[in-house]
């Protein structure tokens, strides 16, 4: 008989043997698969014959034997559950064979591996080890990690190499102390001793780690000299010297960090994963916020880590540090396509301690925050959108989080937007209505992550009623009027003891005011003011409530004048120094010019640019005095033919009088500032008065019978606004003062003018105008005029 020895060196450099057993046994596996299936043995030879093939590894027949097995009838539960047992052992083998292993077919496992035990078939620790593989196919790794403990307390094999994978899951996927994860380390690292050394350096780099998230970085380096003597002694030291580096790095040694990984980097071949691992902290070192950044010097190291090692988890870390350091050099939207690239390799990663979804989420969080402070609002949105992709909706703490970054991200990019084109030097109406589209589309948008906040929190009553009120803000904001009116109703409605109901009622008002729906509009703040009037939104509902009686026609205004006079007179909130108050006194003054009340119209407007005299108002309410003046001057002039004395009429006149220079001594001054202003700075509105004001200043001499001054006003008035209908009606009243003066012949010439001027005036003048007058009309009141020999 041979002794070991010897049949050791006979079959030294013999490679054939080893090949031989194995070709044996697929020859033998050929044969057994070869056979023909028994068909029909009794159920417990079948059930045999069943474990046979499953523990040759012919899996394939095992399956399919086992479901004819199961569809036989007459069997008892019982009788299947030894079938269901070897199907558990054969569908995971075929997996693990062929590397299918997806979430169906560790489901199937699972199923069947559940009713082999809820009837009694014993498992062995490998079953349950098999058991916890399926269940972390499917993504359940709690149920997983159950059943690897029950393995463990089995006695598997290779236990080492399984505590280290459940603690590489609760790590990754399952929230656990980390002093409880310590713990577990240090049991690990105590047990792996010196028999197995890759087991002992990933738990000694977990304990760093683990310290560091306890604030105890400090013992790290207690823990690599007490380990430095036994791993540089072996094939582990790379990863060992790796290990000192990450702790110089994370302890603020940066220079002597960088000189240690760049010496082990050039010592390791360019496959070994301690290369991926250096590469990736060496771009780390030289991004670090606390020395001078080097994010191209950076994206060099990345950049060679995800081409030499894509797949892994320092390939993925360093698509994220690509990405950041890309963003660095304002390269975003290569900056976008790396973390989008990172998140899709994400998926394939099963260690996630180094990355995973709350790394980049924190990452592009932190981008977002840092491209919004550096102005760059667009690309801020886009890391922000990214990062709240990644969120869990079932956790609406954090998911709340993020979503506030990206609304207020948003609104600040829509507010600069709103604003943006009239800041530029010159801007065409074109790129003012681009960037006012944009705006009103972003601020829609951050509307509508406020809402996702709202309903995220319903059940979190402060931050879901801040959202919503928000949310309608910037629907307004957005042009969204209907929508915005809708969510402070909702708001009111459900929230009635709500500080803000009042406001929202004011808010429904205005969006209805401003959408020209005047009955809803006030309807609304009717409502706000019944329930809340002695508040202050309830009674600022009054103003907008009388602008809207005075916009709803002449059957109004009297409801207008009553609520401005609550304001003025009764209000309990208001007082004179409120703008609320300031803006009633002035509309009045408006509304009784409105109704023909002039005596009162000029001392309401009178007591207004007194006590207002630098308010934006003063303009119109200059203006409407004016007016009042004068259309007062014209209704006593009006009044004097029905005068019963003499004494009556000369007084009457002398008032009338009196009420003309008025009016035109305002007429004046507000022609004066407006040209003082330059008028071709002012508003249409603005130029509507001036021009007005540049006629009734004429009207006034006209009516008091100094048709010199008249002429020479109107003549001036008839050349500025030579492209538009005023000047006709200009024209008309030079003619009426020639014929007043006596001038005939300069009557009939300025009528032949006023002809010539009719058909040269453009098109679009009487189209736009505010005077109901065509050409036509014009043309043929002019006709009629030469005809009428009436000069």
């Amino acid at each position: 008989m041979s002794h070991w020895g010897d049949l050791r060196n006979r079959a030294a450099g013999k490679w054939q043997m080893p090949l031989l057993a194995v070709s044996l046994i697929l020859l033998a596996g050929t044969f057994l698969r070869a056979r023909s299936m028994p068909t029909r043995l009794p159920f417990q030879e079948a059930v045999e014959h069943l474990e046979t093939l499953t523990s040759g590894g012919l899996y394939d027949s095992a399956i399919e034997f086992g479901d004819t097995l199961l569809a036989r009838e007459g069997r008892t539960e019982a009788d299947r559950a030894p079938v269901h047992l070897q199907l558990a052992r054969a569908r995971f083998g075929e997996a693990q064979s062929r590397r299918i292993r997806t979430a169906d077919v560790g489901r199937q496992t699972v199923e069947h591996y559940r009713y082999a035990a809820s009837h009694a078939q014993p498992l062995t620790a490998v079953d349950f080890l098999n058991m916890g593989r399926a269940f972390e196919w499917q993504g359940h790794i709690a149920d997983a990690l159950r059943k690897y403990e029950e393995a463990l307390d089995r006695g598997v094999e290779r236990s080492l190499d399984l505590r280290k994978h459940v603690l590489s899951l609760k790590m990754s996927w399952v929230e656990t102390p980390p002093g409880r994860l310590l713990e577990l380390v240090d049991g690990l690292l105590s047990d792996a001793g010196s028999r197995r050394l890759d087991i002992g350096i990933w738990a000694i780099g977990q304990k760093l780690e683990l310290l560091e998230t306890l604030g105890r970085l400090q013992e790290g380096s207690t823990l690599l000299t007490r380990n430095r003597e036994r791993y540089h002694a072996s094939d582990w030291h790379d990863r060992f010297s790796y290990l000192e580096a990450w702790l110089l790095y994370k302890t603020g040694h940066l220079d002597e960090a960088e000189r240690y990984l760049r010496t082990l980097r050039n010592r390791v071949d360019s496959g070994d994963e301690v290369y991926a691992m250096t590469g990736w902290l060496l771009g780390r070192v030289v991004m670090s916020d606390d020395g001078p950044q080097r994010p191209q010097e950076a994206l060099s190291f990345f950049s060679d880590v995800t081409r030499q090692h894509p797949d892994g988890p320092y390939g993925v870390a360093s698509r994220i540090g690509s990405a950041e350091a890309l963003a660095m050099l304002a390269r975003h939207a290569e900056a976008i396509d790396a973390y989008r690239a990172a998140i899709d390799e994400l998926d394939s990663l099963v260690d996630r301690r180094l990355v995973n979804l709350t790394v980049l989420r924190a990452s592009l969080a932190v981008m977002a925050e840092a491209q919004r402070q550096a102005g760059y609002l667009r690309e801020a949105v886009e890391y922000s959108q990214l990062a709240v992709a990644l969120v869990d909706p079932r956790n609406a703490e954090q998911a709340t989080m993020f979503l506030q970054q990206l609304a207020q991200i948003q609104s600040l990019l829509a507010a600069h937007l709103d604003g943006g084109a009239t800041a530029t030097p010159g801007p065409s109406e074109r790129v003012i209505e681009a960037s006012s589209r944009e705006a009103r589309r972003m601020f829609a948008e951050a509307g509508s992550t406020h809402l996702r906040i709202a309903q995220l929190n319903a059940l979190n009553e402060r931050v879901a009623a801040q959202a919503t009120w928000r949310a309608a803000e910037l629907y307004a904001r957005a042009g969204k009027r209907d929508h915005a009116a809708t969510l402070y109703t909702a708001f009111a409605v459900e929230r009635p003891e709500h500080p803000l109901v009042a406001r929202a009622f004011l808010r429904v008002g205005q969006l209805r005011q401003v959408s020209g729906q005047l009955d809803a509009a006030v309807s609304a703040y009717r409502e706000c003011y019944r329930l809340y009037p002695r508040t202050l939104d309830g009674s600022r509902v009054l103003v907008p409530l009388a602008q809207c009686y005075l916009a709803m026609g002449p059957d109004y205004e009297g409801l207008a004048e009553k609520t401005l006079r609550v304001v003025l007179e009764d209000s309990e909130v208001f007082t004179p120094r409120a703008p609320e108050f300031v803006e009633a006194l002035f509309l009045l003054g408006d509304v009784l010019n409105r109704r023909a009340d002039f005596e009162h119209a000029i001392a309401t407007l009178e007591e207004a640019l007194e006590r207002y005299p630098d308010d934006p108002q003063v303009w119109r309410a200059r203006y409407l005095l004016a007016d009042s003046y004068r259309k007062s001057g014209l209704a006593l002039k009006a009044e004097i033919a029905d005068a019963r004395f003499p004494s009556e009429s000369e007084q009457m006149r002398a008032d009338s009088i009196g009420r003309f220079q008025a009016a035109q001594a305002l007429y004046r001054r507000l022609i004066a500032e407006y040209q003082f202003r330059d008028p071709a700075g002012l508003n249409r509105l603005e130029r509507v008065y001036l021009r007005h004001a540049t006629l009734y200043e004429a009207d006034c001499y006209f009516e008091t019978q100094d048709y010199r001054r008249a002429l020479k006003l109107y003549e001036e008035a008839a050349g500025a606004y030579r492209d538009t209908s005023s000047a006709l009606a200009a024209y008309v009243q030079m003619i009426n003062s020639y014929v007043f003066l006596g001038q005939p012949e300069e009557a009939r010439a300025g009528l032949a003018r006023a002809l010539v001027l009719v058909d040269s005036i453009p098109d679009e003048s009487f189209d736009t105008g505010v005077s109901p007058e065509t050409r036509e009309d014009w043309k043929r009141y002019f006709e009629w005029l030469g005809q009428s020999e009436l000069f």
